[in-house]
């Protein structure tokens, strides 16, 4: 492959990927802001985490409605207007002066990031070459824990100068600065993805297909751009309508069966519990007796984890099969999740709640890395590549936003329910993600088809 159309498609595929900088970054900033928007707002534990994840409802929703405005736009509209609502969702969040008014701002954001989920994952899979698809599909996953680091390093900055989450800085307390730097980053996003082209797919959907083998060309010189046109078309030929939603209808529960398999493994990543550990690990680290200066060093190092876990994913990715990826991931996470919770069920009584004890921190700690790299390598960035390889053509559109969206509503359940579950300690919630790390093991050796090298139509 010529080094002009590697460096074209690279940076293409990374440009795209962007707006899952934007994703990580809110959820570090959030994070960091959440202990000074409770003192702020003078907000309960139940309200807190309707704040956290009422975004992940909207996140649900943005991701079904996605596929159907992509079939008729194109996905690389949709990735602006994704860029434009987590703008103007995160400004507003800045501004809030009520818990109403910060949940109808954390909801927009959420409608941007659910869209980019569901069409960025796919647009790099559609331009990517087959022998390098598992490197750029992994740049979704990788701009999500770099913009994860970089928001909670911003976060920490911002608190830092001011002494405090609630304290003020220059006019505003610190926790609505850290919204402000999401939305002028957004704004960026929004710009730059007026000069990303449209996928083959939707360029001949839309009958260009000049244009689109003149692309297929650029992308991939080695490849015949004319008989991967001709596939692509032929494929859409058969579908012969835009697609929609009723395209998934089957014999199985209503559903063909390949729509249940990527449904069950977009709702399984959410259940190893890895929001949590990146939106709540500040409030866990706190709750566990270290101080906020330790506890955002903790999760900064707990991100820098992620962002090395992905850098070796990109360079694993094409070489082995992703069932393996994934089964052999699900179960070392599990692993690490009961360790933690292993952990935190030795918290000792202090004068402020449960507090963990010297080695029983430690062990935590260790736990806590491991899963990271074993989320990170795996899970992280193998389950979005999958569903853009798992579905055909027409029906990619779709059910990739169906999945989504149900990745989504699971990442929002988890969310919703970790501050109950912690209040009788953390150690009930990651024992509970441990289980699901068996059967999402289960689930993969028994169900799940391998993807790695395949042609896609």
């Amino acid at each position: 492959m010529a080094a002009g159309s590697t460096r074209y498609v690279s940076l293409v595929a990374i440009g795209a990927a962007m707006g899952g900088f934007l994703y990580g970054g809110d959820t570090s900033s959030l994070n960091g802001a959440i202990p000074g928007i409770r003192p702020s707002l003078q907000l309960s534990a139940g309200e807190i985490g309707f704040v956290a994840a009422i975004a992940l409802l909207g996140s649900a929703a943005g991701a079904w409605f996605a596929g159907p405005v992509a079939a008729r736009l194109g996905r690389t509209p949709v990735m602006g207007i994704a860029g434009a609502l987590i703008a103007a969702g995160s400004l507003d969040g800045a501004l809030s002066g009520s818990i109403l008014a910060l949940g109808a701002s954390r909801i927009l954001v959420g409608l941007g990031i659910g869209a980019a989920s569901a069409v960025i994952p796919a647009y790099i899979t559609e331009i990517s070459p087959a022998r390098m698809r598992g490197r750029l599909g992994s740049m979704w996953q990788f701009a999500i824990v770099l913009g994860q680091l970089a928001g909670l390093l911003g976060a920490w900055a911002l608190a830092t100068a001011a002494r405090g989450e609630a304290q003020p800085l220059v006019g505003m307390a610190a926790w609505r600065w850290m919204f402000i730097t999401v939305a002028t980053a957004a704004g960026l996003y929004l710009l730059a993805t007026r000069a990303l082209p449209h996928s083959p797919h939707d360029l001949i959907r839309r009958g260009h297909e000049a244009e689109a083998r003149k692309l297929l060309k650029r992308l991939d010189p080695q490849a015949s751009d004319k008989d991967r046109a001709g596939a692509i078309r032929s494929r859409e030929a058969d579908a012969k309508t835009t697609p929609k939603l009723s395209d998934l209808r089957g014999d199985a529960i209503g559903l063909r069966p390949i729509v249940w398999i990527g449904i069950a493994l977009a709702i399984f990543q959410p259940l190893l519990g890895i929001t949590v550990v990146k939106t709540y690990s500040n409030m866990i680290w706190e709750a566990a007796g270290f101080g906020t200066g330790a506890a955002f060093g903790i999760s900064i190092a707990s991100n820098a984890f992620s962002v090395v876990a992905t850098i070796i994913a990109v360079g694993i990715v094409d070489r082995l099969p992703r069932r393996t990826m994934l089964g052999h991931g699900a179960l070392v996470s599990s692993l690490a999740l009961a360790v933690l919770a292993w952990a935190f069920s030795q918290a000792v009584p202090g004068g402020q709640g449960p507090k963990l004890g010297h080695d029983a921190g430690l062990v935590a700690l260790g736990a806590m890395n491991l899963f990271t790299l074993a989320f990170g390598i795996t899970w992280g960035p193998v389950m979005w590549l999958m569903l853009g390889e798992l579905f055909d053509g027409n029906l990619r559109v779709s059910a990739v936003a169906v999945a989504t969206a149900f990745n989504w509503i699971f990442n929002w359940a988890v969310m919703r329910t970790f501050p109950l579950l912690a209040a009788s300690g953390p150690g009930l919630a990651y024992g509970l993600y441990a289980i699901f790390g068996l059967l999402a093991a289960l689930f993969v050796w028994k169900l799940l088809p391998e993807t790695r090298g395949r042609t896609l139509s």
